[in-house]
């Protein structure tokens, strides 16, 4: 049996291709350019041709693409798009329309088009068809998901669905989903993607899908705090015998050390606070339980070097299941599979 991992990121897209008979180690992986930096580097350069642009296809995640929207409508063009691709902006369409952009089904004439979408399958299968190798029919895919949320800031609705999960149990297939839950709309867009092109799907958040990939380096159930350093966001977990019962998400880039240290301690203990994780910025924070005194601290993510080196958590270690922590989320993504593909059975 094999699967393909992808853990879409906000720079990076990294890609496992596993197969039980093949060790981890040697097993065919790539980190590419994640589709909302593809998707807004095309824009950029539509921009530079002075074009106008249709976007058409799956809503995706946000960062880059829709950065790269905005420059567009300041330069003065036009930016078309269909109401699905219209909803990577933002799920209110009004406040989508009131930036400029004009939402239509038919594609208008002299403009560039531009496809949406948090996968590419036939720019993957491509790559893989180069060096022979045929995609499997079973792909976990895991995104950041912030749910649909047109009247509410996004963080708070994300944050909703984490804690539900960790009230829930908080165990590794409480946050992995063949269908996932209707509001859950990038997650839900991927999967469509899939299953209309014969795919098997597996869709998890990539916050839990780095945390529980992580977590393979451990070697006992003893209380850790794993925290992942990923491009765009930072997210820390409390994991203790196999289940997170504590968890906040900032972004990256505005932690400092000593925030961090202070976000980190609070979350070791329990006193960590929601409002002030998401009044700082952040995504926000939630403590179902405390499961006792923290015997160690596992970091990944491919920021996790600058952290290190300043000192900011004393005593961190760092986890790269199968030998690279590129592929820790993949890693996640793989043992929520193994587990389902027992209940399918």
């Amino acid at each position: 049996m094999s699967l393909l991992a992808i853990d879409v990121g906000a720079g990076t897209q990294d890609i496992l291709l596993y197969d039980e008979e093949v060790p981890l180690e040697g097993s065919t992986k790539m980190v590419l350019p994640s589709q909302t930096v593809l998707v807004g580097d095309r824009i950029n350069r539509a921009r530079m041709k002075g074009r106008d642009i249709y976007l058409t296809g799956p809503t995706m995640g946000g960062g880059a693409c829709t950065a790269a929207v905005r420059w567009h409508l300041a330069a003065g063009l036009k930016v078309f798009a269909t109401a699905k691709a219209a909803a990577t902006i933002n799920d209110n369409l009004e406040r989508v329309a009131a930036l400029g952009i004009a939402i239509q089904e038919e594609v208008p004439d002299n403009v560039e088009i531009i496809e949406t979408g948090d996968i590419d399958l036939p720019a993957l299968t491509q790559a893989f068809s180069i060096f022979d190798i045929d995609l499997p029919k079973d792909l976990a895919v895991a995104v950041q998901d912030h749910g649909f949320s047109p009247e509410r800031s996004n963080r708070l609705v994300r944050f909703e669905h984490l804690a539900k999960a960790i009230r829930s149990g908080g165990s590794l297939m409480t946050f992995a989903f063949h269908e996932p839950p209707e509001n859950m709309t990038r997650m839900k867009a991927v999967r469509d993607v899939l299953v209309d092109a014969g795919y098997r799907p597996l869709l998890m958040d990539t916050g839990p899908a780095a945390i529980f990939g992580a977590a393979q380096d451990l070697k006992d159930d003893r209380p850790t705090i794993i925290i992942n350093f990923g491009n765009g966001h930072t997210v820390a977990a409390v994991l203790a015998f196999g289940r997170i019962t504590g968890i906040f998400e900032h972004h990256t880039g505005e932690l400092s050390s000593e925030k961090l240290r202070g976000f980190v301690n609070q979350l070791g203990d329990g006193t960590i606070k929601n409002s002030e994780v998401f009044e700082d910025g952040g995504h926000g924070a939630y403590i179902d339980s405390v499961p006792g005194k923290i015997e160690r601290i596992i970091v990944t993510g491919p920021r996790r070097q600058a952290f290190l080196a300043s000192d900011a958590i004393k005593g961190a270690m760092a986890a790269s299941p199968g030998g690279d922590m590129m592929i820790t989320g993949c890693i996640g993504l793989v043992e929520a599979w193994k587990r389902r593909e027992e209940l399918w059975r």
